[in-house]
């Protein structure tokens, strides 16, 4: 009973990004590989609560949504049901110092585009 008490106690105190508003963060590649590759906690919490695979699947779903609208080298044509581990095993290539400062989503497109050219 004591369990459950506690259980909903920290329900009641969950907070959600309206309550926190905690203001926007750049997911730049640097962070991207140091919180979904390094056990542990990351980046000194700079983005709170953040998903390494819910993350991706934005990135890959919203290349899907745009997909048709984009040309030539813009576009990747990845499987649609491509996993997150897959996406991982892409990123493991030399990467500059540049490029870590850079956002993650543009860098791991443009990966999947050199990896899954559209014909």
């Amino acid at each position: 009973m004591v369990a459950l008490l506690a259980l909903g106690a920290a329900i009641a105190e969950a907070q959600t990004p309206l309550d926190t508003r905690y203001k926007r963060a750049s997911v730049t590649l640097d962070f991207f590989l140091e919180a979904c590759t390094v056990v542990g906690k990351t980046a000194h919490g700079k983005i709170p609560h953040f998903d390494c695979e819910s993350y991706l699947y934005g990135v890959l779903d919203a290349q899907l949504a745009a997909r048709g609208s984009l040309h030539g080298a813009a576009r990747a044509c990845f499987p649609e049901r491509i996993a997150p581990w897959e996406v991982y095993k892409e990123l493991d290539a030399p990467i500059t110092a540049a490029q870590r400062k850079q956002p993650a989503a543009d860098f791991i497109v443009s990966v999947l585009r050199k990896k899954y050219p559209c014909k």
